[in-house]
C-alpha cells in the first residue's frame, strides 16, 4: 500500500478525470478520453493508478432497504484506552458500515445496516456493551437517508420497484465492490454470460435499485478537514435539508431523533474554510444551532450489505 506522503500530486488531467468520474462512474475510457484531451490508454493508466492509491473510489451504492436492511443507525462512543484498538474491535463486525474517531464529545462514531431492531439490540451487545473498552454509547436510529448522490427529497420506499432474485443479489455484490467492474467479470463470478450480465446490470440500474458514485478520498482533493455536523432546525427538517443541501462542502445526509436530528458529512480545506462553512450554516434560517465532530481518522466506509446472495 501506499503511503499518502509519498504519492505525487494531482495533476490537472488527474482532477477532471475524478470530476467526470463524479458525474458517471461507468463512463466509458473512449467518452473520458475524448472529454479530457488525453488517449484512451492515458485515461485508463491513471484509473488504475488513481483507484490502486485509493485517491477515488468507485462503488454501487443500493438502498440499504431495498435488500431486506430495514434499519439504519449511527453510534457514538466513548473509549477507554487506544481508540485504534477499539476501531479494530468494531470492525470484526461486518454490520458497521462507516467506523470513524473523531475529535469532540466523541471519540468514535460508528453507522451501520442491520435487517431489524432485534439485530440492532444483538449487535450492540455483542460488539460495545459487552466490550470494556466502550463506556458509553448514544444511539439513534436514522429515520432517512440521503444517498451519495445528494439528491435530496422523499424518503424512498422501503420496498425495491421489484422483486431482486439471487442472480441480482450476486451482481449487486459485485458491483458494490466494484463499480466498473466489467460485465465479463461479472459473468465469470456469477455464471451467466456477458450479455445476460450487461442486461441485468442496466435493469437495475434503470429500476433505480442501484447507481454506480465516485467517492474521492478528501485529503487528495485538498479538503484536509472533515467530520460531521448536526443541525437543530428552526423550521421543518425538510425545509433545513433542502437549504443545507444547497452547501457544496455537505453530503451523506440522515435525519434521525433527538435535537440535532439532521446530521451530514463536511469536507473542507483547512480550518478557515471550516469556519466559513460553519458561518454559512448558522446564518440559515432555517438553523437554529449545530454540534460538530471533527474527524480524527476513517478506518472503514464500505457500501456493501445485504447481497449474500444465500
Amino acid at each position: 500500500m501506499l503511503f499518502r506522503s509519498a504519492l505525487p500530486p494531482l495533476d490537472d488531467a488527474d482532477r477532471k478525470l475524478i470530476s467526470m468520474l463524479m458525474a458517471d462512474g461507468r463512463a466509458s475510457g473512449r467518452d473520458l478520453a475524448q472529454q479530457t484531451g488525453i488517449s484512451e490508454a492515458n485515461v485508463s493508466r491513471r484509473m488504475a493508478r488513481l483507484i490502486e492509491e485509493r485517491s477515488v473510489r468507485i462503488v454501487g451504492f443500493v438502498p440499504p432497504e431495498f435488500l431486506g436492511m430495514h434499519v439504519q443507525f449511527a453510534s457514538y462512543l466513548r473509549v477507554k484506552g487506544d481508540v485504534d484498538k477499539a476501531a479494530e474491535e468494531l470492525m470484526r463486525h461486518p454490520e458497521f458500515a462507516f467506523v470513524t474517531s473523531s475529535f469532540g464529545a466523541w471519540d468514535m462514531v460508528v453507522y451501520g445496516v442491520v435487517p431489524d431492531t432485534r439485530a440492532l439490540v444483538s449487535l450492540l451487545d455483542r460488539s460495545v456493551t459487552k466490550c470494556p473498552m466502550f463506556h458509553q454509547v448514544d444511539t439513534r436510529v436514522v429515520l432517512e437517508f440521503t444517498d451519495p448522490t445528494r439528491s435530496v427529497g422523499s424518503n424512498p420506499s422501503s420496498e425495491p420497484p421489484r422483486e431482486i432474485d439471487r442472480t441480482d443479489r450476486m451482481i449487486l455484490r459485485q458491483v458494490q465492490e466494484d463499480g466498473r467492474i466489467s460485465f465479463t467479470d461479472i459473468a465469470q463470478k456469477t455464471g451467466i454470460s456477458a450479455t445476460s450480465a450487461a442486461d441485468r446490470f442496466r435493469k437495475l440500474a434503470s429500476d433505480g435499485i442501484v447507481r454506480v458514485v465516485t467517492l474521492p478520498d478528501p485529503p487528495r482533493v485538498g479538503m484536509h478537514l472533515s467530520g460531521l455536523i448536526g443541525v437543530e432546525p428552526a423550521s421543518s427538517v425538510r425545509d433545513a435539508i433542502t437549504a443545507l443541501a444547497a452547501l457544496p462542502e455537505l453530503s451523506f445526509f440522515t435525519v434521525m431523533s433527538g435535537q440535532f436530528p439532521i446530521r451530514f458529512e463536511f469536507n473542507t480545506r483547512d480550518g478557515a474554510h471550516f469556519d466559513d462553512l460553519r458561518e454559512r450554516i448558522l446564518a440559515l434560517p432555517q438553523v437554529n444551532d449545530v454540534t460538530i465532530s471533527v474527524q480524527r481518522r476513517l478506518y472503514r466506509q464500505s457500501f456493501v450489505w445485504g447481497t449474500d446472495p444465500q
